[in-house]
């Protein structure tokens, strides 16, 4: 998948390995490189250096074939490949057809490649509207045809009952202090977001998993941190996690609307995005799972339930800090604990 990284970055071979896209690699790949519990380590300097790993794009499409021989495993690689092209500072079409090239040597799905290109090109409400669709599809498990049908006659394309609203608000406000639901409730009041499914807003189904996931995995709700959540949401998915990251990079980092929220063009700092990515793939309960009960947790201590759940330490918000909708890093800085792109990772 790193090489399948390279192969967009360096448009097959066509430019140099280096800027933005070659350090969002490279921090990637001292993810990888170390290994989790129970994988061996591996060494990834051949396919970072500055030489070319493969003697031509025809030998690196074929290693990369021989090593991912699943369906599940090639699309993955293929969204991979294509972040590494939202990954830039701005939309980059050379790199973003080379991740199609890529998808499609791999015998990939490219519809979602086809998609991404054109939203990215800002140039197609319709490539916008089908990936909203398909992230509601696969966050709530409705069909997509009856979503479709909602959202051409101006419905909510997956209903929140009011009285769903009206019990979350019942459990933040019973919720003590320290606990996940006071934590979420201080969220709210912090950010001044109104409840998932109230007027307005996405629905409880797909935003009320994701604002707990802020709370467990310590981002705030900047634009920033909205792409490291992201991140962290993408590894630790056990299904659909990149193209649910391929939806967010293109409102968060790139500006490009792709929700009911505002977008906004926030900088994507390697490192930190690696360092969320870490931690999402070490964190053994799939938190993205529908059947995941997360409302169970809000009566539970905040530091108990990261425990039980297995979140590494981490994130950009310290216990009692600010959650934060409308600030931006510093330019350079990386949140509490997180290298920079020239530190290793571990």
């Amino acid at each position: 998948m790193i090489l399948a990284m390279r192969l967009t970055a360096t448009c097959r071979g066509t430019r140099p390995f280096e800027g933005s896209q070659a350090d969002f690699i490279i921090a990637m790949a001292r993810v990888c490189e170390h290994g989790h519990e129970g994988q061996e380590s591996a060494d990834f300097s051949e396919i970072i250096g500055s030489e070319e790993p493969c003697r031509d794009t025809d030998a690196a499409m074929s290693e990369i074939a021989r090593c991912l021989t699943s369906p599940s495993e090639r699309r993955d690689a293929s969204h991979c490949a294509l972040i590494v092209a939202l990954a830039a500072d701005d939309p980059d079409a050379s790199a973003l057809e080379s991740a199609r090239w890529v998808a499609r040597q791999l015998g990939a799905d490219d519809l979602t490649m086809r998609d991404v290109e054109a939203s990215a090109h800002a140039n197609a409400a319709r490539a916008e509207a089908d990936l909203f669709r398909r992230l509601l599809v696969w966050r709530t498990g409705e069909r997509e045809d009856l979503i479709r049908e909602r959202l051409a006659a101006g419905l909510p394309a997956v209903p929140t009952p009011p009285e769903s609203v009206e019990r979350l608000r019942r459990l933040l406000g019973e919720a003590r202090e320290g606990t996940v639901g006071g934590e979420l409730a201080r969220f709210y009041a912090q950010t001044g977001y109104d409840l998932p499914g109230s007027p307005g807003t996405l629905p409880l189904e797909v935003l009320g998993g994701h604002d707990v996931r802020h709370i467990l995995a310590g981002y705030d709700a900047s634009a920033e941190d909205e792409m490291y959540l992201a991140g962290f949401e993408a590894a630790n998915a056990v299904d659909g996690g990149a193209e649910y990251l391929a939806v967010m990079m293109l409102q968060w980092h790139q500006g490009i609307k792709i929700s009911v929220f505002p977008p906004d063009h926030a900088p994507l700092n390697p490192a930190a995005f690696a360092s969320a990515v870490d931690r999402g793939s070490e964190t053994p309960v799939d938190l993205s799972d529908r059947s995941w009960d997360w409302q169970s947790l809000l009566a539970v201590p905040l530091d108990e339930a990261r425990g039980d759940l297995g979140i590494p330490s981490g994130g950009s918000v310290a216990r009692g800090g600010t959650w934060d909708a409308r600030h931006h890093w510093p330019a350079g800085a990386v949140a509490e604990g997180i290298p920079s792109v020239s530190q290793p990772l571990r």
